[in-house]
């Protein structure tokens, strides 16, 4: 009976002297405990930044510290020292990997369990461009953007918005010149443009011809990077219509909006214009609604 007793004693004993295991110190905070430079205090519990610095540490609740003893998240690498984690390549697919997984695939990523997913670890280099401007005035250049500015717009014509006023712009502030409308990409990128145009109250009275339907149109043109505004320098067109009624009581305002996105590179260049059939009239005696800031400019790199 009494070497029963002994056996237990001994094998409690075991359990507890090894319920905590300390390597290179016998004052383990953990589970297991790890002093690399064999400086933490041989008793108690107050350890310094540069003693906790050198150490790894898993505690009872399955956390792993490193250079800290008191990990507050499963992995937990923050300390007064190098807390920098290294990441490396994966050639698991993203499903396999399982959502949340993440590697070093030139640049962060990160798996939602479909796809691998590129991270944004730093801001970029520059600030992106970001263009706010509006139209209060009647110029514009028919016909074509190379033409001489004049004051008024003209009905089943190509009426090129210039003149604008710029009420911000990002960076150095010159990508956008505000007197021809014109916008320069300073970059390779995708730029998301956007104006709203209204003309002033007018009446509409034109006879229905299915080759000219009444409508309004709001068109961005994208240009080449050289310094021609032909149309060979035509790199692209986005139209967006709003049809009107054939005939109204009396003067109606007629607008048009259109937004789009345009993958530009460095130098391309973007311009505004509107093109119009509303009457008969074919004359420069149109305007913009100036009142109130309805014609509206924005473009903001993405």
């Amino acid at each position: 009976m009494r070497k029963k007793f002994v056996l237990i004693i001994l094998a409690l004993s075991f359990n507890v002297a090894f319920s905590q295991v300390g390597i290179n110190t016998p004052n383990p905070r953990g589970i297991l405990h790890t002093d690399g430079q064999k400086d933490n205090p041989t008793s108690g519990s107050s350890f310094t930044p540069a003693q906790q610095m050198n150490d790894v540490l898993i505690t009872s609740t399955g956390r792993i510290g490193v250079g800290t003893i008191n990990p507050t998240v499963k992995v937990d690498a923050r300390n007064s020292g190098n807390g920098a984690i290294g990441f490396g390549t994966s050639s698991l697919t993203a499903s396999t990997a399982d959502e949340g997984a993440v590697r070093y695939n030139t640049g962060m990523e990160y798996s939602n369990g479909n796809e691998w997913l590129p991270l944004l670890t730093a801001q970029p280099t520059v600030n992106k461009v970001i263009v706010i401007a509006a139209k209060t005035d009647n110029t514009v250049k028919l016909l074509n953007p190379s033409a001489l500015v004049t004051t008024g717009l003209q009905n089943r014509a190509s009426n090129y918005l210039v003149g604008w006023t710029k009420a911000f712009e990002s960076n150095s502030g010159n990508t956008f010149n505000a007197s021809t409308g014109i916008f320069t990409a300073p970059r390779n990128g995708v730029y998301v443009a956007s104006f709203t145009t209204d003309l002033a109250p007018l009446a509409i009275n034109y006879t229905v011809d299915p080759l000219n339907p009444i409508q309004i149109e709001a068109i961005w043109q994208l240009y080449d990077n050289t310094t021609g505004v032909l149309a060979t320098n035509i790199v692209n067109t986005v139209k967006c219509v709003n049809t009107m009624s054939s005939n109204s009581n009396g003067n109606i305002d007629a607008g048009s909006n259109c937004t789009a996105s345009f993958y530009m590179t460095t130098g391309q260049r973007l311009m505004p214009y509107i093109w119009f059939n509303l009457n008969g009239l074919n004359t420069a005696g149109f305007s913009l609604n100036n009142i109130g800031g309805y014609n509206n400019l924005t473009i903001a790199e993405q």
